[in-house]
């Protein structure tokens, strides 16, 4: 799976992006839902998933908010320990970035004030057990899936012909594992049987 931008920048996208949820809500006493639409409508959302460098990762996540809100920036002390509030900024910015969805696609699939209240037990799991939740709200299907249906093999099949683990093609359907970074021979001996590119599977 291709993602929204670099792995190294994730995390602090991720910290802004919970950092503004977390001050809206609790400090600004807004509601989440409402935070969460200004949040998408705004061009701090578009330069956050695209990780555009000079309206995101020039400013912290108090400054970025000020900007949303049209307010000058506040010297907020922030909760030393994470917050429900700072933990849905954190869920949402890493799903965005994981399937290379906007804001909009990942809040509107999954409206915020639904996302808290699984704050427990989500929150002390893995983030990839929230990442399927968000999958089949996205209606995430991998490229894998789909050639592998249009030609009507089953995974054991597609295995058999491929010469591929069939633990390895379900954690590639899964994404559990990211086809895109996989040995050109692997893609290449599922794509020749799934009569297609290998661009096709990847991209």
């Amino acid at each position: 799976m291709i993602h929204a931008y670099d792995d190294d920048c994730m995390p602090t996208i991720r910290e802004k992006v919970a950092c503004m949820f977390e001050i809206a809500v609790i400090h600004k006493k807004m509601d989440i839902d409402d935070f969460a639409n200004k949040f998408i409508s705004s061009n701090i959302s578009k330069a956050l998933e695209t990780n555009d460098f000079i309206n995101s990762m020039g400013k912290s996540g108090i400054e970025l908010l000020s900007i949303i809100l049209n307010e000058e920036p506040e010297n907020i002390i922030q909760n030393p320990f994470p917050t429900p509030e700072y933990w849905v900024g954190y869920v949402i910015s890493f799903v965005q970035w994981y399937f290379n969805k906007s804001f909009k696609e990942v809040i509107e699939a999954y409206p915020c004030s639904k996302l808290i209240n699984n704050y427990f037990p989500y929150h002390e799991m893995d983030i990839m057990e929230i990442v399927e939740l968000y999958k089949e709200k996205l209606n995430i299907i991998s490229k894998l899936k789909i050639y592998r249906e249009k030609n009507n093999l089953s995974q054991n099949e597609l295995s058999k012909y491929s010469g591929v683990p069939i633990r390895t093609i379900r954690a590639y359907e899964q994404g559990k594992l990211d086809i895109a970074k996989a040995q050109a021979e692997t893609i290449y001996k599922l794509a020749k049987v799934l009569n297609c590119t290998i661009e096709e599977l990847i991209i």
